[in-house]
């Protein structure tokens, strides 16, 4: 017969860094199992497997994953602001419609299993320095730069795909970040890497010879 898990049964959730795609998920999957330990689930960030917290061989555990470049996270500060961390990154990331400034706290708190408030005291709790709010702002407007850098979307383009209801909005707070206008940054980045390729051309190519 199958080998079914009873649902009753005792769980451990791992809290994992690094584990930013599917063949990071793939990876994590074989190393836990060869370990000899029942995977339930591994996702973005994490991963379910039978057993108690007390059952676990910690350090072997850990020290296998750190051989596949991973890190265990065993910390509530480091797991929870992992966890933000992934949740925002995958919603920022996710296709389809783009989330709206005020609706996007409540995504990632949805993600986590709490309400805003609750991820939001808990997260002013821990890091101190910065609110929630304040950290996705950052993050977003961090895929922002990413976006300038590597595609050819509009200014106007990256501002909807973000989520923001005006280009306005977005510009005032990129403004904030980066000490100039997305149009600018843009055409910054152009111009460095303009002079990049242009000090790296043979001299003769530089000559027009």
């Amino acid at each position: 017969m199958p080998n079914r898990h009873d649902s009753a049964a005792p769980t451990t959730v791992l809290y994992i860094k690094h584990m930013v795609c599917a063949r990071g998920i793939r990876v994590v999957r074989q190393e836990l199992e060869g370990l000899g330990l029942q995977v339930l689930d591994v996702r973005l960030g994490a991963a379910t497997v039978a057993g108690t917290a007390e059952e676990l061989d910690w350090p072997r555990l850990r020290a296998t994953l750190e051989a596949a470049r991973f890190a265990l996270l065993e910390t509530f500060h480091q797991t929870l602001v992992e966890r933000v961390s992934v949740a925002v990154n995958r919603l920022l990331r996710e296709p389809g419609e783009s989330l709206r400034h005020r609706a996007f706290g409540a995504a990632v708190a949805r993600e986590l299993d709490l309400t805003y408030g609750q991820l939001s005291a808990a997260f002013a709790r821990l890091v101190g320095d910065k609110t929630l709010a304040a950290y996705i702002i950052s993050q977003r407007l961090a895929y922002a730069q990413e976006l300038l850098t590597s595609s050819s979307l509009s200014v106007g383009l990256i501002a909807r795909r973000l989520g923001y209801a005006s280009l306005a909005h977005f510009s005032g707070q990129f403004r904030r970040l980066a000490r100039c206008s997305p149009s600018a940054y843009r055409r910054l980045l152009r111009a460095e890497m303009a002079a990049v390729v242009g000090d790296e051309a043979p001299n003769h190519a530089r000559d027009g010879k």
